[in-house]
């Protein structure tokens, strides 16, 4: 799962830190109630050898075994494929190879009011995500539940390398995407409340990704957790943690997304009272139609 599109790295340092929380905060609701927000995401369809077409979408999709992307075959006019270097209409009927989301959050193909992405956790499986701009899960998004600035929780610790391309089995909101791998560049010595901790990051694109439980988990909180997205540094070096920028992950927005749930190492004791805690819709609003 890519996280480019649902938060940005911690800031540089700013003369008035509740007002640089502020401004992300605006940030963050904008980027998961925009066409590929994470509210936006209303279907995926796993990709294989054999071609199928897309819910809402005129495509149709297979996979080449060793590709790192899949094909596509747009059905009508009015199929546009979006890169980092441009777009392009999609030819009716004519076969196109679409590589896997990068970094850069393209490729997207678009018709209308939806747009796709290609998406493989790790390179094994891969499937299509559907976002619809005007899904239930956006129009009713009023806001993010999040707790004011706190600078008690802005938090030093020592990240520790581990072993260079390590790769980790690793759980998913979604069953059947548990075992799947995540890269894992090492770990985070720090002390949360009374307990001493060795918190396991895993690699998005150059950040690291801390994903965590804590005692507010379930009942204030998001669960199974939340992340924080932090800037790399060496090994040895001092991290910071500042979990005012906590976020509530993709799935706490769409039923759709697999994300990645907290490790046993990471599952803090301590109530961590700061950043983002759920999603806030209308009251009408049912996920669960």
């Amino acid at each position: 799962m890519t996280l480019s599109a649902t938060t940005d790295p911690l800031s540089a340092a700013s003369d008035d830190p509740a007002a640089a929380h502020a401004a992300w905060r605006s940030e963050r609701l904008l980027q998961v109630s925009g066409r590929t927000g994470a509210a936006a995401l209303i279907n995926y369809v796993p990709v294989d050898a054999t071609e199928r077409e897309i819910p809402e979408f005129p495509l149709s999709a297979w996979r080449i075994a060793e590709e790192p992307g899949v094909r596509v075959r747009a059905h009508t006019v009015g199929v546009t494929l979006r890169t980092g270097a441009g777009e392009r209409e999609l030819t009716p009927g004519v076969e196109t190879f679409v590589e896997r989301l990068g970094a850069d959050g393209f490729p997207l193909i678009e018709y209308d009011r939806f747009t796709i992405d290609a998406f493989s956790l790790d390179g094994t499986d891969f499937e299509l995500r559907v976002y619809d701009a005007e899904a239930p899960t956006v129009t009713s998004l009023t806001g993010i539940d999040t707790n004011p600035y706190d600078p008690a929780w802005v938090l030093s610790g020592t990240f520790h390398a581990g072993e260079p391309d390590a790769r980790v089995p690793w759980g998913f909101t979604r069953e059947s995407d548990n075992g799947h791998t995540k890269a894992v560049p090492g770990t985070i010595a720090v002390r949360v409340g009374e307990a001493d901790y060795s918190l396991l990051v895993f690699a998005d694109g150059p950040a690291l990704v801390l994903v965590f439980a804590d005692a507010t988990t379930g009942a204030i909180s998001y669960a199974p957790g939340r992340f924080l997205r932090l800037d790399p540094v060496p090994d040895g070096a001092p991290i910071t943690l500042d979990f005012n920028r906590a976020f509530v992950p993709p799935c706490g927005f769409s039923d759709f997304f697999s994300c990645p749930i907290p490790p046993a190492h990471n599952r803090v004791s301590a109530a961590i009272t700061a950043g983002e805690n759920r999603a806030r819709h209308t009251p009408s609003f049912s996920p669960h139609p």
